[in-house]
């Protein structure tokens, strides 16, 4: 059995090798688009997705940060980049040492990454950049990026509108400039590829909803039918379009669908609160999602903010969300903490909305908007710390300036 299964190595192995090699000799292999997510516990797991129009093996080799010589293989699988002649190669490496740096390759020929779990708990701070609406075009899109990497952040969180291709064929370039962005910006110095979690928002969906498709069915067909570039690229949240990541047992990213792909009510708001009440006892419960329910600039009455007051956020609260991150509004805002609709110091604060990238918005003027405590026209990202029970939030704009706080004063100077 061990002789069979070297043999399956060392063909998959070759197959590798020769496919790279066949590029050019004298050539070191560098995908065209890659990209770090988690599917499963961000402790021990890493998922390595890549694409390029090369016909290679879905295969990453990979070992601990100063382990010379020998390296360890995994295999994945292979599937068409939609509308492309690329081919997205995916494999999930697992049974992986907590707070560990790794390098990885894809073959001989290839360039050497590095990725980072996760800690094992909260002794450290965990720096996390969050925002969303990433990309009007590359230089907005690659400022910010920059801004996150310089910030040492272990991973991004963005909350929807990625690459604004509208899941339509004749803006396939749309994806490949996202791609190459983040090739620029999101590796390190020392090569490490900084993770990314997404949502679904609607500049990732034909028509931007599920309701504007009269014979919409909800099920997996239909929204890969509907978003066929978010479904095919990235492993998560994967159907139906909403997830909840788990970090050990200090922290869940709640990732939601605002009516793009699934609707807010129903299975998916059955879903939330079952995933809510298992994870109340959890010190860091982030929900992230597209629409939000207290825009930064558009209408406060608008359909899917109103039915995401009135289904979701009484569960946040409920369940003891400190949190909530929103996007789609293309400006910075912070809301007062929110209680039952109205401003409490023990609600919920809302932070967003989405202007990684993309033009800012002028948005509403906070002495005329009763929850809004802040609202700021730039592109920027928040970054969020937890450590211990805390959590703090530092709003930083493309160009490196400290644009807001929140708390004040950071749980290190208490």
């Amino acid at each position: 059995m061990r002789g069979k299964f070297l043999v399956k190595i060392s063909g998959v192995v070759m197959l590798a090798f020769l496919c790279m090699f066949s590029i050019a000799a004298d050539t070191v292999f560098k995908p065209d688009g890659l990209f770090l997510t988690w599917q499963r516990d961000p402790l021990t797991t890493m998922t390595i997705d890549w694409n390029s129009e090369e016909d290679c093996e879905a295969l990453v080799e990979y070992r601990k940060l100063g382990e010379e010589g020998y390296w360890l293989q995994n295999t994945g699988e292979s599937f068409p980049f939609p509308y492309s002649e690329r081919t997205i190669h995916r494999v999930e490496l697992s049974s992986l040492a907590p707070g560990t740096t790794y390098e990885f390759r894809f073959g001989a020929d290839s360039e050497v990454y590095r990725f980072r779990t996760m800690p094992e708990n909260l002794v450290r701070p965990l720096r996390i950049a969050v925002g969303g609406d990433t990309r009007h075009n590359q230089e907005w899109m690659e400022a910010t990026n920059r801004q996150a990497t310089n910030l040492y952040v272990d991973f991004i969180v963005w909350g929807g509108d990625l690459a604004y291709a509208d899941g339509r064929e004749d803006r396939i370039d749309r994806w490949y400039e996202w791609f190459d962005a983040n090739m620029n910006t999101l590796i390190t110095a020392e090569g490490r590829v900084i993770p990314v979690v997404l949502g679904i928002g609607n500049h990732e969906v034909q028509g931007g909803y599920y309701s504007r498709h009269e014979e919409y069915e909800a099920n997996d067909t239909w929204r890969a039918q509907i978003a066929p570039y978010f479904y095919a690229l990235f492993a998560f949240p994967g159907q139906p379009g909403y997830n909840v990541l788990d970090f050990g047992d200090y922290l869940s990213i709640v990732m939601l669908d605002t009516d793009h792909s699934n609707p807010v009510e129903g299975t998916q708001t059955e879903w939330l609160e079952a995933v809510l009440e298992e994870r109340k006892d959890v010190p860091h419960l982030i929900p992230v999602y597209h629409v939000p329910a207290y825009p930064g600039h558009r209408d406060f009455e608008g359909s899917t903010s109103r039915r995401v007051r009135e289904l979701w956020v009484p569960l946040f609260e409920k369940y003891g969300v400190k949190a909530a991150f929103e996007n789609h509004d293309h400006v910075y805002k912070r809301t007062h903490p929110i209680l039952n609709g109205e401003i409490n110091a023990n609600g919920i604060v809302y932070l967003g909305d989405g202007a990684w990238g993309v033009e800012p918005r002028s948005g509403h003027n906070p002495d005329e908007v009763w929850y809004l405590k802040e609202r700021i026209s730039v592109h920027h990202l928040i970054l969020l710390t937890l450590q211990g029970q805390h959590q703090h939030f530092l709003t930083i704009d493309s160009e490196g300036n400290v644009i807001d706080a929140y708390p004040e004063r950071t749980f290190l100077e208490e």
